[in-house]
Formats: structure tokens, C-alpha cells, sequence
């Protein structure tokens, strides 16, 4: 690959995982949020739901636009609004202004994934595109994860505010590097204008087109458990197995290994066996971790250990699954790859506020937390597996 594609690959993986580091850096100090701010639980949790739902609305504004205006000042914009909604959550004294923080962040945050993913199919051939949405994908996925661990150093360390403070300082810091080196990659000529009338009809299309819609099922039933464990995980290996807010943060580490092993399975089987039959192997291996899951909940083995193997083999098969979901969506509709970009952003990260907001409901601070979160993960799995077998004809 050209050494001007290596650096853009390596500058929208960088950016990607700025944004999906705000999404959970905080997890750890939510226990200690509450008990400072007064904060209940389902407070607490609707922080995250919040900013899950927000995040999808406003994707499917921000990738029209970014066909008619450009990827370039959609990721500038992004960034700005960002780094407001960072910095609100940082002095909130309160419930009200620490939800607007969230909001904001999300609605800046959601410009950045959705002109990544357009840059991508503007920049690559095919097979560069899934070696890239692979590494972004494998972000998406493991960011959420993996903040956690530097989010309980910090939130031990010195306090819950410095998660916010941190992502203010990287935002700035990115934002200086997006203005001076993000490159524009649609060309004049390729801008479409924007309608409201004609947005709506080319995402009516997409949700009735079996090349977009099929492949992304599995991948939402996924992000549907990310949210799930996302809102529920704190209070479970915090509260009810006694882990201090570092070592919380410090198991996030297997998981994020999982999803970056799943990548490089999906590549591997690619060569050998093809879209199709890699795609069911990567929901199959989804699907084994929430059986395990439900296994370990019904013979009373509950554990961290126990839970995070479990979580571990589910990871496996979702950063599987996520480079070829991916790469089906953005390539059903080449004319439209901004508004497609959209809708796939706003369809996970919906599906996964809808995890996070179940999970947010049940959550009683006691062993049914552990429960439901083990019962959700194994129905989103068997979904996932069931929709990935009905994929045949569009990944052949």
C-alpha cells in the first residue's frame, strides 16, 4: 500500500478511536460520580443510553452532509462540538449539565466515524477498504473497551473529573492535527446536493435492500450486548464482586485482545474460505460466548473470571464479524456512501443504546444484574447467528 494510504489509514484509525474512548473512559468512576453529584443508578445509566441514542440520531444528518459538503469539515466540526461537550462534563456540578456534556459529545462524535468510514471508500480499493474497516472496526469495538483500564488509573488516581479533562486535552490536541494535515477525499465533482426529500428516500431504499440490511443484523445484535455490558458492567464487578475502579479498568484488557484477535481471524479465514462462511464462523463464535455465559449463570459459577471468558469468546467472534458487516453496508449503495455510512452508524450505535437501556432498567445493584446481562447476551448471540445464515446471497 502507498505510503500516503498507509498515513491515512493510520490518521482515521487515530481519530476513530479519540471518539470511542469518550464513550466509556468514565465507566470506572460512575460509583463514585453518584455518590459526589447524588446521582441515582438509573441516572447514571441514562448517561451512557443518552449518549448511545444521541450518537445515532445525529449520524443520520451528519452523512448527507458530508456527500455534499465534504469529509474534511465534517471531522472539523465534529471535533469542536466535541471538545464543548468534554468540557461540560468536566465542571458539571450536576445531573442537568453532566447529560448535555454527554449529549454534546455524542453529536460531535458522531461526525468523526461516519466521514471515516466515507473517507475510507473514497481512498481505498476493496481490499485495502477491509484491512482498514477492519482496524476501524476492531476500534469501534475494543476503544469502549479498553478505556476503562486507563479510566480507572485516572479515576483512583485523581478523581472521576480527569477522565473529562483528558478527553478535552486529546481533543484540542486532535483537532490541531485534523486542521492541519485531514485531507479531503471527495472530489467536487462527486458531491451530491442536499435534500431532505432525497435523504429520506435513499435511506427508505437502504433499509428495504437486502445487501445493505442482512449483513448488518448480526453486527447490531453485537453492538446490542456492547451497550448492555457497557452500562451494566461497573456496577457488577464493582459493587457486587468487589473490585476497586483500576482493576475494573485493568479487565477490560482480555477483552480488547479478543476483539483484535477477531480481526485477524476474520483476515485469516477470509483466504481460505470466503465472506460467507467467515461471517457465520464470526457469529457462531458470538453465539458460543453467550451460550457460555448462560451456562455459567445457570450452574451458580459466577466469577470475574467466569464472566470475562465468556465475554472473552464473545468478543472474538464480534471483532470477526464487524470488518466484513462493514464492508457489505458501504458498498450497497457507492453513489451514497456518506448517507450509508450514516444509517450504519446510527443502526449499531441505536442498537447499541437499546442494549444500555434495557440493561439501565433491570439494573437493581444486586446478583440479577448479573442475571440479565447474562440472559441478553446469549439472546443478541442467537440472533446474530440465526441472521448471519441468511446472508449467503449477498455475501457470495
Amino acid at each position: 500500500m502507498p505510503r500516503a494510504l498507509v498515513a491515512l489509514g493510520g490518521y482515521l484509525i487515530l481519530i476513530t478511536a479519540l471518539v470511542r474512548l469518550g464513550t466509556s473512559l468514565y465507566l470506572p468512576a460512575l460509583p463514585r460520580m453518584g455518590l459526589e453529584l447524588n446521582l441515582s443508578t438509573h441516572q447514571l445509566a441514562s448517561t451512557m443510553t443518552a449518549y448511545l441514542a444521541a450518537f445515532a440520531a445525529a449520524s443520520v444528518l451528519l452523512g448527507p452532509l458530508s456527500d455534499h459538503w465534504g469529509r474534511r469539515v465534517l471531522i472539523q466540526g465534529g471535533l469542536a462540538v466535541y471538545f464543548i461537550g468534554s468540557l461540560f462534563c468536566a465542571v458539571a456540578e450536576g445531573y442537568g449539565l453532566l447529560l448535555t456534556g454527554r449529549i454534546l459529545q455524542a453529536v460531535g462524535g458522531s461526525a468523526i466515524p461516519v466521514a471515516t468510514r466515507a473517507m475510507t471508500r473514497d481512498a481505498f480499493n476493496d481490499r485495502q477498504m477491509i484491512g482498514v474497516l477492519g482496524w476501524i472496526g476492531a476500534i469501534t469495538g475494543l476503544a469502549p473497551v479498553l478505556a476503562p483500564v486507563l479510566g480507572g488509573f485516572l479515576t483512583q488516581g485523581f478523581g472521576w473529573r480527569s477522565n473529562f479533562y483528558l478527553l478535552t486535552g486529546v481533543t484540542l490536541a486532535v483537532g490541531v492535527l485534523a486542521h492541519r494535515q485531514a485531507p479531503e477525499t471527495l472530489s467536487l465533482a462527486n458531491r451530491m446536493p442536499f435534500e431532505i426529500s432525497g435523504t429520506l428516500r435513499a435511506y427508505g431504499a437502504m433499509l428495504v435492500t437486502p445487501s445493505f440490511m442482512l449483513p448488518l443484523m448480526p453486527v447490531m445484535a453485537c453492538f446490542a450486548v456492547q451497550g448492555a455490558y457497557l452500562v451494566s458492567s461497573p456496577f457488577i464487578f464493582i459493587h457486587l464482586l468487589n473490585m476497586t475502579p483500576a482493576t475494573f479498568g485493568a479487565t477490560s484488557l482480555l477483552l480488547v485482545g479478543a476483539l483484535v484477535s477477531g480481526r485477524f481471524v476474520c483476515m485469516a479465514c477470509l483466504k481460505r474460505w470466503g465472506l460467507y462462511p467467515t461471517y457465520v464462523a464470526g457469529a457462531a463464535l458470538a453465539f458460543l460466548g453467550g451460550l457460555l455465559f448462560l451456562f455459567v449463570l445457570l450452574m451458580h459459577w459466577i466469577s470475574v473470571l467466569a464472566i470475562l471468558a465468556a465475554s472473552a469468546v464473545f468478543c472474538l467472534g464480534f471483532g470477526a464479524l464487524i470488518p466484513i458487516g462493514m464492508k457489505a453496508g458501504l458498498s450497497a449503495f457507492p453513489a451514497r456512501v456518506g448517507a450509508a455510512s450514516s444509517l450504519f452508524g446510527c443502526l449499531t450505535l441505536g442498537a447499541a443504546a437499546v442494549g444500555s437501556a434495557v440493561l439501565g432498567a433491570l439494573m437493581e445493584r444486586g446478583s440479577q444484574d448479573i442475571a440479565a446481562l447474562a440472559v441478553f447476551t446469549f439472546a443478541a448471540s442467537l440472533l446474530a447467528v440465526l441472521s448471519s445464515l441468511l446472508c449467503r446471497r449477498q455475501l457470495s
